[in-house]
């Protein structure tokens, strides 16, 4: 699907040449290449923090606030490690 400027027919909008580009090399060589991957995971996390801590931040100093988001990034963490599976290898 080729993306159309509202503004100025003539220009190559920005969106093609990510749609040529995943069409030579592929969704998964794009997303290594573009580091889409990272922001893809950076929102996730950011959303999960969100979810379970609140939108808002309750401290009025910066350096008070930036107290609070390392406890809660240390809380996550911690969470996310809990929930992971123990793995180990089986021999057959």
């Amino acid at each position: 699907m080729r993306w159309e400027d509202e503004l100025d027919c003539q220009q190559e909008h920005p969106r093609n040449q990510v749609l040529e580009r995943i069409d030579q090399v592929g969704r998964q060589q794009w997303k290594q290449e573009s580091g889409y991957h990272r922001r893809s995971l950076a929102e996730t996390t950011m959303f999960r923090c969100k979810t379970i801590f609140g939108a808002t931040l309750r401290r009025r100093l910066f350096a008070n606030q930036a107290v609070e988001l390392f406890l809660k990034c240390a809380a996550l963490n911690r969470m996310i490690q809990l929930g992971k599976p123990n793995s180990c290898k089986v021999e057959i």
